[in-house]
């Protein structure tokens, strides 16, 4: 299976109220439908706030909080395959 990496633009702690940005990076494709999780749950990005957004591979969060604080994953789906799970990232919003 292809291997998801995740990488974020900024190093943790984030300060409350900054811009965070996930990029999920996987071998082969570029058509892949992004999945975003954060401590395994599935995120339902387009039923939470404006402040959180997905264009393409990146997950941006704006005004970060500590409510945004802990584990987040990546993974694709291309057609019927999947990816394998991204490495973990920790975000911690002070």
């Amino acid at each position: 299976l292809p291997t998801s990496t995740l990488t974020v633009t900024l190093n943790s702690p984030v300060f409350t109220g900054e811009t965070v940005t996930l990029t999920c990076v996987i071998e082969y494709y570029s058509d892949w439908t992004y999945e975003w999780y954060k401590a395994g749950k599935y995120l339902q990005v387009s039923q939470m706030t404006d402040r959180y957004t997905v264009n393409g591979n990146t997950l941006t969060i704006r005004g970060a909080t500590e409510s945004d604080t802990g584990q987040y994953t990546c993974r694709g789906q291309y057609g019927g395959s999947v990816s394998l799970q991204s490495n973990s990232v920790s975000l911690t919003v002070k």
